[in-house]
């Protein structure tokens, strides 16, 4: 008896349920659908206001745009995304190039900043100026006077995006007329051995700083510093064009390490003519294949063959382009992928 009861009761409520949404969203209910409405609605004409009154208040809602002209593009065809940078360098390393030296650390420069400010708190050394927009910061007079030194700190964008460069120059108090004047600043240091041990003793600092590395802070400040980096890959129609915004001499001797680095053969170089002549082999360059390439492979040598390119420095406003030429039948698919044989490898 109970368990008719209950049945009873279970269809009474089931029937309630069902008959109540069908009152609330059924074709008469509440809470319809009216997706579909504007399709039947009336074109009504405009409201005509009186030219006592003010009609501001009753401008279009749904502003209905023009007709386009048959003659003009529906769509705008959009760049193709540019591939993202993935050779970004961990840790700290002090280049050289001739008697010009620099920290390569990577990190954004927006990174590097509060690290920079941390080391100068630290070593108690006074900033007398600092620009967190074009990533410049200078000290007070450092040592005994008659002796002393002042220095320039200048944060850039590496060769790699997610990479900076610090520069440091340094003059003494000897090479400067007024020491209570602004410094006129030179491109090189006046004592060359007094540079390295400033800019050694800020890479040691920074290569203990791990936290720099990940998820650190950002300076709200520097945040504005430029972070293009230095060399990039641009398309154009007659293929890839590496792009260098170094001056020429740091630009060849980067090339060259490239080629050196990637195991890529020279076979002659003319820096007056601004050229490099190489073998190339594509393939040897590319990821190594995987299992089942290695298990599927036939054995073909003919696309192992190293080719004939020549690298090209070209001069241009602003940067140093470099571009792939052949005299012989070499695919723009090859040359190409030594220009990114060349990024990838800058260092």
């Amino acid at each position: 008896m109970m368990k008719a009861y209950r049945t009873v009761l279970l269809v009474t409520a089931v029937g309630t349920t069902l008959s109540a949404c069908s009152y609330l969203t059924g074709d008469d209910g509440m809470f319809r659908d009216r997706q579909g409405d504007y399709l039947a609605s009336p074109v009504i004409a405009p409201m005509n206001i009186p030219d006592t009154l003010d009609s501001y208040t009753l401008d279009a809602l749904y502003v209905v745009p023009d007709e386009v002209p048959v003659d003009k593009p529906f769509f705008i065809e959009a760049p193709a995304p540019r591939p993202m940078d993935t050779n970004v360098r961990e840790g700290v390393v002090v280049q050289r190039f001739g008697d010009r030296r620099w920290i390569v650390i990577g990190a954004e420069p927006g990174q590097v900043w509060p690290r920079l400010r941390d080391y100068w708190s630290t070593a108690q050394i006074p900033l007398s100026a600092e620009d967190p927009i074009a990533a410049i910061m200078e000290t007070a007079w450092l040592g005994e006077p008659g002796s002393r030194n002042k220095y320039q700190v200048r944060i850039e964008p590496g060769l790699h995006s997610g990479n900076s460069e610090i520069y440091v120059v340094q003059v003494g108090e000897a090479f400067v007329a007024d020491v209570n004047a602004p410094v006129t600043w030179p491109t090189r240091s006046a004592d060359l051995e007094v540079e390295t041990r400033m800019l050694d003793d800020i890479s040691v600092y920074l290569a203990d700083r791990t936290d720099l590395y990940r998820a650190s802070s950002v300076s709200l400040l520097a945040g504005s510093i430029e972070a293009e980096s230095k060399a990039s890959i641009v398309r154009t129609g007659t293929g890839d064009t590496l792009q260098l915004h170094i001056d020429f001499d740091r630009a060849w001797s980067q090339v060259s390490q490239s080629l050196g680095n990637a195991e890529i053969e020279i076979t002659s170089s003319e820096r007056d003519a601004a050229t490099v002549a190489v073998r190339y082999s594509p393939v040897a360059e590319e990821d190594q294949p995987g299992f089942f390439g290695r298990l599927f492979d036939r054995g073909d040598d003919e696309d192992l063959q190293p080719v004939p390119i020549t690298l090209r420095l070209l001069q241009e406003e602003g940067h140093i382009a470099v571009v792939a030429e052949s005299t012989e039948d070499v695919s723009v698919e090859v040359r190409d992928a030594l220009i990114r044989a060349v990024h990838t490898n800058l260092i």
